[in-house]
């Protein structure tokens, strides 16, 4: 289970509210010098994303393409002889695009592919399929938490500091906090973005100095905005405030879906590998799900979160989980690795005397014991449990 490369921009420039609002203020003459200087980076940043928006960039095409090829390099038994191998994707173009590029590295080890593709919405996208979660998203915004951690962030004075920088005065007193918010969150969503574009911004003429997105920010307001962004991956995605929340169990059809094909395999042996690529909101509630224990924590302080879970290190660009199976020639039963971000993985709860491999059967008992917990049986119409899950 994968998540696409570096990206460009999910939606264009033009639409945004930074944009929009830098437009208006350079017509009323309202820019300060930092102002006029962003509102050039920005039009920078529109001619290197036109026509990109929602695809994976140069540097996501190589990182899974390198994916593809360690793989290989890891695991060249899985790949002997005819090669059979099944690829999800969600209906973004970035998935599909991420797994023609690992497929490109894997491939050129391999001399005799078939590859089934499919698209899968229910099992990669359950995110976007339950009511109930997306209400659980609106509720995380306005909830306590987000609330607190942003006073405790300064972040209305953050925005305001920033928004001052880049308007005179006058414009700024018509700026509310919720326009003056969405623009401060498009300006360093825009700083965030850049380090994926390398290679493009070099072809369309520009140095990365002139994308310098973050120098309109002091270090501690960086700081800040990037602790409030992995808050709210951790709140909606990851363990949150309870590893058994709605976050983490609308991930169960992907449970129920590697289960299923683990056995199949056992079964028939058909496919030599799954791959499946979607987003970060697929791979955090998974990787909770699995107890993974770099993944799964509950941090008792927001402001300290990197203690208990890192975004970097859950759910980066190409983040992936696997799970490799190994037999014996003599002994029964299957063996299993569990590896997140390609490094072997504890699970929580679940002991074994050969780590990094566990017995499959006690891995699956174990899953099947979750599983049993939140009402759902192997055969479940996994559609039906997501519209009534909450």
């Amino acid at each position: 289970m994968g998540r696409h490369g570096a990206r460009h921009l999910t939606k264009d420039v033009s639409s945004t509210s930074a944009y929009k609002l830098l437009l208006k203020a350079d017509s009323a003459a309202a820019l300060t010098e930092k102002g006029k200087k962003l509102l050039l980076m920005v039009n920078a940043l529109q001619n290197i994303e036109k026509g990109n928006t929602k695809s994976i960039s140069a540097e996501g095409a190589d990182e899974l393409k390198a994916l593809g090829e360690r793989m290989h390099t890891e695991y060249p038994t899985v790949f002997k002889g005819h090669v059979n191998l099944k690829v999800a994707t969600t209906k973004e173009v970035r998935t599909k695009q991420s797994a023609d590029a690992f497929l490109q590295g894997l491939n050129a080890k391999l001399t005799d592919t078939a590859i089934n593709f499919y698209n899968d919405d229910t099992n990669l996208r359950f995110y976007d399929l339950s009511p109930a979660y997306k209400q659980f998203e609106d509720d995380v915004d306005k909830g306590d938490l987000t609330l607190t951690l942003e006073k405790k962030e300064h972040l209305d004075e953050i925005n305001g500091a920033v928004a001052g920088r880049i308007f005179n005065s006058d414009f700024l007193k018509q700026l509310d906090a919720s326009t003056q918010a969405k623009f401060v969150a498009d300006v360093f969503g825009f700083a965030t973005i850049v380090y994926s574009l390398d290679n493009e911004i070099t072809q369309a003429g520009f140095t990365p100095g002139e994308l310098d997105f973050k120098s309109f920010f002091t270090c501690d307001e960086l700081r800040s905005l990037a602790l409030l962004d992995a808050a709210d991956e951790y709140l909606k995605k990851g363990p949150g405030v309870n590893n058994d929340g709605i976050q983490v169990r609308v991930a169960v059809p992907l449970l129920v879906d590697f289960i299923n094909t683990a056995d199949e395999h056992i079964k028939s042996d058909k496919y030599n590998a799954r791959l499946r690529f979607a987003h970060a909101e697929t791979i955090a509630p998974f990787a909770a799900l699995l107890q993974i224990s770099s993944a799964d924590k509950v941090a008792k302080d927001l402001t300290r979160l990197s203690d208990s879970w890192q975004a970097s290190k859950v759910i980066p660009l190409s983040s992936n989980i696997q799970w490799v199976f190994y037999k014996s020639k003599t002994k029964p039963g299957y063996l299993v690795k569990i590896l997140l971000n390609e490094k072997e993985a504890h699970i929580t709860g679940l002991n074994t005397a050969m780590f990094p491999y566990y017995k499959w059967s006690d891995l699956r008992a174990f899953y099947m014991a979750k599983l049993s917990k939140a009402n759902v049986q192997l055969a479940d119409d996994m559609n039906k449990y997501l519209t009534t899950i909450h």
